[in-house]
């Protein structure tokens, strides 16, 4: 929680949105897909939401991360209540967005152009009551006791954003703000989850009030060093270790990678070790393992500017 108000914690914090490797740490595997929908189907969602629970915040507490992003649950504030009990020294992070994100296809692209050019007053209106909606979430969330929520929404690919600056500032960024608004008056922070290159719309995104930026993407050209320099007196920085280098690189590479975001990114504070995007099915354990290797070595505080 000092990280994310830009101070200086005892030593650099970690979480991750996913951590998809359960099954490797804990012995358990999160329910999903299918089997998730079944359970739904039959009548079990508090045994559901209990299992899921569990084997989220066991993965935290056994790597040893300091909050756990709650997912795939059927109800997230009881969810969040259930956390509380269970490891109350967990900061607990909620979700809620609603925001437009990356469309999934070309038709979708296709149907949002001639929405916004033929249909943007409706178009506008559906993007109000998404945002309410949200609202609402997180404010639940917030009383069951996350202590932030994070938006997911993706605004950009590696070269750049979906919409130029203009549509972007009317379609997206007022109505995140909104969310941001009610979130900070609830008492909690907002994060802010989006992969690819922001430089064309970074400032927007910044004006609408996040407490932070995740995951700051490397692939996409955001170095991190850089987003330090140019906000990190009103931003918390999470990333940015790459996930091909997690991927396809040795520990010791993953360690180095994870030396080099610590010392541009954490000094001063305000800033969460994270990788950039999620610890995925494919990465090795090893490899997981070296992050929280360099973070105890480099990553306790006093922390010097490089």
């Amino acid at each position: 929680m000092r990280a994310l108000l830009l101070e200086e914690p005892d030593k650099v914090p970690m979480f991750e949105l996913e951590v998809q490797i359960a099954e490797k740490i804990v012995g358990k595997r999160l329910i999903t897909g299918d089997e998730y929908r079944r359970l739904l189907r039959e009548g079990k969602a508090e045994k559901l939401l209990r299992h899921n629970v569990e084997v989220q915040v066991e993965v935290c507490l056994k790597l040893g991360y300091d909050a756990v992003r709650i997912h795939a649950v059927p109800d997230l504030p009881e969810a969040i209540r259930l956390v509380r009990k269970m490891a109350p020294q967990l900061a607990i992070i909620g979700s809620a967005d609603g925001t437009l994100s990356v469309p999934g296809s070309y038709a979708d692209f296709a149907k949002l152009i001639h929405r916004m050019r033929k249909e943007r007053s409706q178009l506008k209106r559906e993007l109000e009551e998404s945002i309410r909606r949200n609202i609402e979430s997180a404010k639940a969330q917030l009383d069951a006791g996350a202590d932030a929520i994070i938006g997911c929404s993706d605004y950009c690919t590696n070269s750049g954003p979906f919409l130029n600056p203009r549509d972007f500032e009317e379609l997206i960024a007022f109505y995140l703000k909104k969310l941001v608004d009610a979130v900070h008056k609830k008492g909690g922070l907002y994060i802010k989850h989006t992969d690819g290159n922001l430089w064309p719309i970074i400032d927007i995104l910044v004006s609408t009030g996040i407490d932070a930026l995740h995951s700051i993407d490397p692939t996409a050209g955001m170095d991190i060093g850089e987003i330090k320099e140019k906000y990190g007196d009103v931003l918390c920085l999470c990333g940015n270790i790459d996930i091909g280098v997690i991927h396809r690189g040795s520990p010791k590479e993953v360690y180095e990678e994870t030396r080099a975001c610590i010392r541009k990114a954490a000094y001063g504070g305000g800033y969460i070790l994270c990788t950039s995007n999620v610890v995925e099915r494919r990465h090795p354990v090893e490899n997981v393992l070296a992050m929280f290797k360099a973070r105890d070595t480099y990553g306790v505080y006093p922390i010097s500017r490089l």
